[in-house]
């Protein structure tokens, strides 16, 4: 009966917007768009709306506070029961079509859920009925978006980057702020002596500063951000068209002065002083001080070349009078969203893992399977499908996997960048290793050559099943190991080595069309599996994250320790760094080297505190002892070999038993009520 009613429902939130922002509705019905972000009904703010409620203002979500009400009435013909969340939006308007770019959205794992039959149900319904963004059935849940039709470019600036040549400058204290130009029309602007371009309408400006408890991506203030010696900042700037987009960067110094009524008197102790209301301009002033900022000079920063991904690059600081002041040097990333991808808002597992005890990860499957640093070598050949099953027979929660390109674009699992091909020279007829890129070779060439660690293995038959052989497909082993095993896919992309001022491997493929590859192969494949991406390199895990709306990314880190080669980028240099990264990144935790904690357990609080989760690897794992201690200390995840010797227990993944759990307790209650009960549940039903 109810089916074929039509009825009408007012939806109201409360939520704090900035200009230009619009509150958005989508939900699991063609009235709220089916979770398509094009689609979704756009509420309007309400002119007149009363204070938040006290519980508002009390509550855990911030953009609750002080917000605004958006509200729409929508007509649903026939559904019973429906399924939404609230986004927040940009809509920018085109000829052809309207481009969306998702800002936040809620991001509870299960959606909020109207039913008609409990509404009609309510007698008196509350006349105050306003949602909340982000909060409902007690918990709350925000993630910001990610690349829809737009692009991002991050300027980043770490080191020593900025040069200044006038000496009475060189040691004053420094802002800058960064301001996007539209170049699409220089040629008009520039006709006209003195004019200059104008900002970039549809661009949006962030800054993040990698200091603990500051470290979140904010608005710029009036003078931008507070820029000293060591500085890891980073400006992110999105942008429709980053073709067209320049940028500006103004340097302004601070200053302080005696005010007129304390000049000649002594020092008066120093206190913390906004120089605007950007948070992060604090300087140092004195009791009764006047802080001055004066407007120094400026740099300007061409549309970068949108077919290279990342590069470095200096540009001089002019100053106000248009004299030489200085340089400055800065890492571009240029981020570009993936073409085709059809991501939903129905759900996302970015920011969200349920709390469980230590998850147990093999170590590319089985585990290193020929190392001279590990002392229990796997039997099965690591990074293979059947090592990878083994693991997964064996109870692994998750497998880890290492993922490259070859020369014709294939993803596959294998661990080194270069693989060694023994050939024979011409005259002493001597057997000689020559290293090779793995991105130089097709995949049909890899798979074709024999696999060897010992010279007295080259004349010996390869006789070994397929699911034995190395350099297998990822779409394969997506395809191939029991859907309940998680896949931690480590993105393996070369970096600078700061002792050797050497790169890892050089003329790579360009970035974006590297993850780019990788991640359509993932989401052709993955079937519902629990996916956890990782990398050692930072621009890797900010495109990861960047490009797609429904999979965790985790930042894996060496640290300080001298058991490997430390990398250019300072990111990377210690775990309070990487923690700090994660967290201006959006990444939902970090894959620390087991050693560093162990030595350190205060860095495990610090990790925990910032709200991350923490994974840990290493050699030190393959240790009973040592994965007993690591599970003490309440780590995420532990990344160990030979999974079959140390795991302790039982022979099955946690997420197969919870799954047999919830199976068992449906078809209880199914027996009890004698109710047939139909159990459909997704592989990666996390909850």
């Amino acid at each position: 009966m109810l089916k074929s009613v039509t009825y009408e429902v007012l939806f109201r939130v409360r939520i704090k917007t900035e200009p230009g922002e619009v509150v958005c509705i989508t939900g699991d019905c063609s009235e709220l768009g089916n979770w398509n972000l094009y689609k979704g009904p756009r509420l309007r703010r309400e002119t007149q709306c009363k204070a938040a409620p006290e519980s508002v203002a009390q509550g855990a979500c911030k953009n609750g506070q002080n917000g605004d009400v958006w509200a729409k009435k929508i007509t649903f013909h026939g559904s019973i029961n429906t399924h939404y969340r609230y986004y927040v939006a940009r809509v920018y308007h085109d000829d052809d079509e309207d481009s969306v770019l998702v800002m936040r959205w809620e991001t509870n794992i299960k959606p909020r859920k109207f039913s008609i039959t409990e509404a009609m149900s309510i007698c008196e319904p509350p006349l105050e009925d306003i949602a909340v963004f982000g909060e409902y059935d007690g918990h709350c849940h925000i993630t910001n978006g990610w690349l829809t039709d737009q692009a991002q470019i991050n300027i980043h600036l770490h080191g020593s980057p900025i040069k200044i040549w006038n000496a009475k400058l060189r040691d004053q204290q420094l802002s800058i702020k960064c301001t996007p130009l539209d170049h699409k029309y220089r040629d008009e602007h520039m006709n006209d002596e003195g004019e200059t371009l104008p900002e970039a309408a549809q661009a949006i400006v962030s800054v993040v500063k990698l200091e603990h408890g500051q470290s979140k991506a904010r608005c710029q203030g009036e003078y931008g951000i507070m820029y000293t010696q060591g500085s890891n900042i980073s400006f992110k700037i999105q942008t429709l068209e980053p073709e067209n987009t320049g940028l500006q960067l103004d340097f302004y110094m601070h200053q302080t002065e005696p005010s007129p009524s304390n000049r000649g008197t002594s020092p008066i102790p120093a206190s913390t002083s906004p120089v605007s209301n950007d948070p992060s301009s604090i300087i140092l002033t004195q009791e009764g001080a006047i802080p001055t900022v004066k407007h120094i000079g400026y740099s300007f920063i061409l549309p970068l070349e949108v077919h290279s991904s990342t590069d470095r690059r200096t540009v001089p600081i002019t100053s106000l009078k248009h004299h030489p002041l200085g340089q400055i040097t800065f890492d571009y990333l240029l981020i570009k969203p993936l073409i085709g991808a059809q991501f939903s808002l129905e759900v996302t597992y970015q920011n969200y893992w349920k709390a469980r005890e230590p998850l147990d990860i093999g170590h590319r499957g089985m585990g290193m399977s020929y190392s001279n640093k590990c002392k229990m070598l796997a039997a099965t050949r690591e990074n293979t499908i059947k090592s990878l099953q083994d693991a997964a027979n064996h109870g692994a929660d998750f497998v880890e996997l290492d993922v490259h390109l070859t020369k014709d674009k294939q993803a596959i699992v294998y661990h080194d960048f270069k693989v060694q091909i023994a050939y024979r020279k011409k005259r002493q007829g001597e057997l000689e290793i020559l290293q090779v890129p793995v991105k130089d070779l097709k995949l049909s060439e890899l798979q074709h050559m024999k696999f060897v660690h010992r010279e007295e293995e080259l004349h010996d038959e390869d006789t070994d099943p397929e699911d034995l052989q190395p350099f297998p497909t990822v779409a394969r082993c997506l395809q191939a190991v029991d859907l309940h095993t998680g896949f931690n896919i480590e993105i393996k992309y070369p970096q600078w080595l700061e002792n050797h001022n050497a790169h890892e491997q050089e003329n790579y493929y360009d970035l974006n069309e590297f993850i780019d590859v990788i991640l359509r192969v993932i989401f052709e494949n993955h079937g519902g599996r629990r996916i956890v991406f990782t990398s050692f390199d930072c621009n890797s895990c900010i495109m990861l994250r960047l490009k797609q709306n429904r999979f965790p990314v985790l930042f894996l880190t060496q640290g300080d320790t001298d058991q490997y080669d430390l990398y250019r980028d300072k990111r990377t240099h210690s775990v309070i760094m990487a923690t700090e990264f994660a967290i201006a990144n959006d990444l939902l935790g970090v894959n620390v080297m087991s050693q560093l904690l162990l030595k350190d357990e205060s860095l495990i609080d610090y990790v925990k505190s910032s709200g991350l989760l923490l994974w840990c690897w290493g050699e030190d794992n393959n240790n009973a002892f040592t994965i007993n201690k690591l599970r003490q200390l309440k780590l995420d995840a532990i990344i160990y070999d030979r999974i079959d010797h140390f795991k302790t227990s039982g022979k099955e993944s946690i997420f197969k038993m919870e799954k047999k759990e919830k199976n068992g307790f449906l078809e209880k209650l199914s027996s009890e009520e004698n109710t047939p009960v139909t159990v459909t549940m997704a592989a990666a039903d996390i909850e």
